[in-house]
Formats: C-alpha cells, structure tokens, sequence
C-alpha cells in the first residue's frame, strides 16, 4: 500500500475523519474530537483508529488509541509513526 505524501495527509486525514463521522470536512479541525463533536462516538472513534490503520498501513497500540481524542492528536500520533522506521 502507497504511503500518502505528507502535503496531502492532512486532507486525507480530516476528509477520513469526515467521512466516519458523516459530517463536512469543513466542520472537522484539529479540535474535533468527543469533547466538540457528538457524532465522534465510542463506536466511531473505533471506526476512525480502523479507517486510519487501514489507510495508512500502521498499527496503534491501546495507549496511542486512548490518547488519541482529537483529530490533532490523531496527526500527531501519525507523523510520530513515520519517523519511526
């Protein structure tokens, strides 16, 4: 699976989380998490750790899917992933 380039990743990244939570991507910002969106549920935090492993070919640990309660955080947790090799 091709990595996305990370001048794209950011799209990808919010247009992913918009399409799980089934809102604009104009709505989603590095804020959006539980906290400021009810459509970011339990269920579709685990549909978004998917969709994210999926897209990019990584794995999260169980801490890394707990502390990831905002899309920022979520981008953070990725570009962490990809400097490690």
């Amino acid at each position: 699976m091709a990595e996305p380039s990370e001048s794209t990743e950011p799209t990808g990244l919010t247009d992913l989380v918009a399409d799980v939570l089934q809102v604009a991507a104009a709505e989603v910002t590095d804020d959006t998490g539980p906290a400021t969106s009810a459509a970011w549920t339990s269920l579709r935090h685990v549909q978004i750790v998917a969709r994210v492993e999926k897209t990019y070919g990584i794995r999260l640990t169980a801490r890394e899917v707990r502390g990831c309660r905002s899309v920022g955080a979520l981008r953070g947790v990725l570009a962490e992933k990809r400097e490690t090799p």
